[in-house]
């Protein structure tokens, strides 16, 4: 292990040799959108603002397929800041048009250049007229006056901003106050500090009626009910009355039905299903949810009251068969009982409530436990702060999880019998608490072999005859320990990808994508597929397809490399690139274990990139590997190796295989060539496919 100053001067020694803005191609990092929200059926005008380089932009695919987006071209064509350089772009417009039945709430969508394409970028499309902040109206003496319903715009832009609106209400009128601010924050890469917004609602004396800081995660939401019509003040700002121009929001106000939730939580595919609705201003106490048949998992979907589309609400969508719990269930001896697999939907109705459910199981047989209830990042909001326990007929606890991972706060666990028996399944809140929207799902299912795929990078833009590297990592389910063949849909015209078998004693691997020397500028959102052959619970072999969640880089305060999952995995053929080819030799090594084998890396650059390039074969930063496609046993010998190129061009890599190195046959690796934008971003352009074995010792 190294240590701390180890670590320390190698970070320096990179930052020296990468000094931020080097490279002349990059790509643009979107922070925010203004106005945030545009309204179905409509067209609207926003500014698109970027990190980088918006410069060339020609085409923003929006999440969906139902928002059509054009770019508005400048009054003035922008001209470059020194001559050689390129035009320096940091905002375009857009013109976006929602279609008058599309989905309302937030989209991804990103921008495509000629050079590279954006990360991700986020809006939200409603339903009720945009109102955009004006003026100075940093008091209740000098507020904007809204009409409603309607969606207020605007941005805490500096340190003690403070927004005031102004609007009219009649006596007995319900209205929902929802803001989308934090959570629209959560997929911004180059966004280093993020907003906490608190909205409150005042009357005509400037006396507090409501208010909330955290409602959904970081955003707030609260219902008011107006005995006496008049003047009304609303005010949001950052809790600690921080601020930042790229921190915009939309308020939704809205005097409409409006659930924060729906009981049941999970609903079956191809089937129209009636759902108590939930929260404060719900305003009748059903409505319906259509599930699309093709619908799986985590879904956000449009809910109809008596006939009329209202706001989507979030929804578990199960292929088992679902059911419910059956009050009284609080003890061992009133515990549900219930078949496998199954997904039951359950609420800790009050405080202390404890929900048991009872299943017979035979030794041996392992099974999947899974609640549902608020996972951040998605669309499931249950207050519930589940603890899932597993007890025998005698009480005996013999199993129990609070959280799945530091990211998904629901418990799971699996669980094997020593004995055939009756087990009984206990849901509870952490903290006893309880009430009517602390719903969940409880999934319960035999433990059969199973794989995730998740892809480190989301987006890869290819110069003609260039290439660029993403690493697929494999997350092996209940004991599945086989192959995954990978494999890209939908690639632009004239891009391929090499093939790509994750072995059985290997966790991830790299896909390269290579464009011909011939094609043309083109843009296409693409899905990573992963495929392989398991055994069901007859013991008949099947085949299994899971689709890759893109994983966007994200920077962290200090210099760090986050990650966040997005939804829009993207490919782009792009004019030129800093680095247009990266060649090696050999491309096919064969090892016997203990060998070494030097790899000659040339580096063919674009005339005008004059700057520093980096070698490497893992995807990796300040010490930590986040992607790496070298097989069991074998290791870069860094002090071999020529990696810091500076502004030359020959490089080389040198690989040793151990001598208990295990053999593989022909597994793909490549050659990054990186170029850094910043202290924390670097574009790593790839070589192609090196198939590397180690023969049997």
């Amino acid at each position: 292990m190294k240590r701390a100053w180890q670590i320390a001067l190698t970070w320096l020694l990179s930052m020296m040799l990468f000094q931020p803005g080097v490279a002349q191609i990059s790509y643009p990092m979107i922070t925010y959108t203004h106005p945030l929200a545009v309204q179905r059926g409509q067209s609207s005008e926003v500014e698109v603002a970027a990190v980088q380089n918006l410069f060339g932009a020609y085409q923003v695919l929006v999440e969906g397929g139902d928002v059509q987006a054009e770019i508005i071209p400048p009054k003035q064509e922008p001209k470059p800041e020194k001559p050689g350089a390129l035009p320096l772009v940091r905002s375009i417009r857009v013109r976006l048009t929602p279609k008058p039945d599309a989905l309302t709430g937030p989209r991804e969508f990103r921008v495509a250049t000629s050079l590279s394409i954006s990360s991700v970028g986020q809006l939200l499309v409603v339903e009720d007229p945009v109102i955009v902040e004006q003026g100075v109206n940093n008091a209740r003496e000098s507020p904007n006056k809204v009409s409603l319903p309607g969606v207020i715009c605007g941005r805490i832009e500096a340190a003690e901003d403070v927004d005031w609106f102004a609007f009219e209400v009649k006596p007995g009128q319900t209205l929902s106050f929802l803001v989308y601010c934090a959570r629209l924050q959560d997929k911004i890469h180059d966004l280093q500090k993020h907003a906490d917004p608190i909205l409150t609602l005042y009357d005509s004396s400037g006396r507090e009626l409501a208010s909330n800081d955290d409602f959904y995660f970081a955003d707030p939401y609260f219902a008011y009910h107006f005995k006496e019509g008049g003047t009304y003040y609303l005010q949001i700002r950052d809790a600690i009355y921080d601020g930042d121009p790229r921190w915009v929001y939309a308020i939704c106000i809205t005097d409409r039905p409006y659930a924060t939730g729906v009981y049941p939580l999970a609903l079956p595919p191809g089937k129209s299903s009636t759902v108590e609705l939930l929260g404060p201003a719900r305003q009748t106490d059903s409505g319906t949810v259509s599930v699309p048949q093709s619908a799986q998992g985590i879904q956000w979907l449009p809910l109809h009251i008596h006939g009329k589309p209202a706001h989507p609400v979030g929804v578990y969508v199960s292929s088992y068969p679902t059911g419910f719990e059956q009050e009284s269930n609080d003890t061992l001896a009133q515990a549900t009982p219930l078949s496998i697999p199954v997904c039951v939907n359950g609420r800790i109705q009050k405080p202390g409530d404890v929900d048991c459910y009872k299943v017979r199981l035979n030794k041996g047989q392992a099974l999947r436990c899974e609640v549902l209830a608020r996972r951040f990042g998605t669309v499931l909001n249950s207050p519930l702060d589940a603890s899932l326990d597993i007890l025998d007929s005698q009480g005996r606890v013999l199993a129990t999880n609070d959280d799945t991972s530091t990211a998904i706060k629901d418990p799971s666990l699996t669980f094997t019998p020593q004995a055939d028996g009756e087990y009984v399944i206990r849901v509870r809140d952490l903290f006893g608490k309880g009430g009517e929207t602390f719903v969940y799902a409880l999934e319960l299912a035999p433990a059969l072999p199973d794989f995730t795929l998740r892809c480190d990078g989301d987006k890869a833009w290819l110069a003609p005859g260039g290439s660029m590297a993403w690493y697929v990592h494999v997350n092996r389910l209940h004991g599945f320990s086989g192959p995954v063949s990978v494999a890209v849909r939908n690639l632009p015209e004239g891009v391929t990808v090499h093939p790509l078998v994750i072995p059985p004693n290997m966790t991830q691997g790299v896909l390269v994508l290579t464009a011909s020397p011939q094609a043309k500028r083109a843009v296409t959102n693409i899905q990573v597929v992963g495929v392989a052959s398991v055994r069901d619970a007859a013991g008949k072999e099947k085949l299994l397809e899971r689709i890759a969640t893109p994983i966007q880089e994200i920077y962290l305060p200090g210099g760090g490399r986050g990650r966040f999952d997005v939804n829009m995995h993207t490919v782009a053929v792009v004019e030129r690139a800093d680095v247009e080819r990266v060649e090696v030799t050999p491309q096919v090594i064969t090892l016997k274990p203990g060998e070494e084998v030097k790899i000659a890396v040339r580096v063919h650059r674009h005339p005008e990139y004059k700057g520093n390039i980096g070698l490497d074969v893992m995807l990796r930063h300040l010490g930590t590997i986040y992607g790496t496609p070298l097989p069991p046993g074998v290791t870069l010998v860094e002090g071999k190796s020529k990696t810091l190129l500076g502004q030359g061009s020959e490089g080389h890599i040198v690989l040793r295989a151990a001598p208990d190195a295990p053999p593989c046959d022909q597994v793909p690796i490549s050659v990054l060539a990186q170029v850094s934008i910043n202290f924390v971003v670097k574009i790593s352009y790839s070589s192609s496919p090196i198939l590397l074995s180690i023969s049997p010792k």
